[in-house]
């Protein structure tokens, strides 16, 4: 004979405290989580490696073994999901804010094949791990790059020589002063 009692308490259900404890629990590692990856997120992927996966993974099963709490439930996973949803949704809203109010923007890391040092140092990467990337993604040699640009989400923008961009595409760029003028498309002649 089925325990229904056992089953919904065991496995299905879950207690009005249990609601409240969580979704403070996810909303308070959503917050923790995001601020962490904003601080190391451009650094892990920008050199994805075995070591950044198995932090991530890690991470991902402290979290979801924090927010569920003692025992999970169906439930209790539901509204795990769904506040991380709605927690996505918001932020997605927050992520329309100006650049300028923003605290990740993109950033200037190699002008004419030469490292930005302050741009490096903003974006939390090594010349080896910006070499990587640009060797992953076909450069042969950075004295064939006018302009690498490390993206808010860690990819990278690589302007070759003999390329031009758009004012407009570099305006919320940090370190966008550090552009020659030459890389520039001219609007007018557009």
């Amino acid at each position: 004979m089925i325990d229904w009692e056992l089953l919904w308490h065991d496995y299905v259900g879950i207690s009005p405290t249990g609601i409240l404890g969580v979704i403070a629990s996810t909303v308070v590692l959503y917050t923790a989580f995001s601020v962490l990856m904003q601080a190391i997120g451009p650094r892990l992927m920008a050199r994805p490696s075995t070591g950044s996966f198995v932090v991530l993974a890690v991470v991902g099963g402290i979290t979801a073994r924090s927010t569920l709490g003692e025992s999970p439930t169906m439930l209790g996973a539901i509204i795990v999901l769904a506040t991380l949803v709605l927690l996505e949704y918001a932020t997605g809203h927050i992520r329309r804010v100006p650049p300028l109010v923003r605290r990740t923007r993109p950033v200037v890391v190699m002008v004419d094949g030469a490292e930005v040092p302050e741009g490096l140092r903003r974006s939390r990467l090594t010349r080896g791990m910006l070499l990587d990337r640009l060797r992953a993604g076909g450069v042969l040699d950075p004295a064939d790059v006018a302009l690498v640009i490390l993206e808010a989400r860690g990819t990278l923008t690589v302007l070759p020589h003999g390329a031009r961009i758009a004012p407009e595409l570099v305006d919320h760029v940090e370190g966008r002063e550090r552009i020659p003028a030459r890389l520039l498309a001219d609007a007018a002649a557009g």
